[in-house]
C-alpha cells in the first residue's frame, strides 16, 4: 500500500492543534461511529470556528482509523 501523499505533506499533529478543535474532533468521530447524524450536523459547524488544515487532517485520519 503506498502512503498517501497529502498525510506525508501534512502530517497531523494533535499536541499543536487548538484544544477545542481536539475536542471537537474526538466528539465528531464519537458521534459517526455512533451512526448519529444530528450530532454530526451540530459539530461540524463547531469545528469550523477553531479547525485549521492540521485539524481537519486529524479529524480525516481519526475518522478512516477509527
Amino acid at each position: 500500500m503506498r502512503p498517501d501523499p497529502v498525510h506525508l505533506a501534512f502530517p497531523t499533529r494533535p499536541h499543536r492543534m487548538d484544544p477545542r478543535a481536539v475536542e471537537s474532533i474526538e466528539r465528531i468521530v464519537a458521534a459517526v461511529r455512533d451512526g448519529d447524524d444530528a450530532a454530526i450536523r451540530i459539530l461540524l459547524p463547531q469545528l469550523a470556528t477553531v479547525a485549521d488544515t492540521s485539524a481537519l487532517f486529524h479529524l480525516r485520519e481519526q475518522l478512516l482509523t477509527q
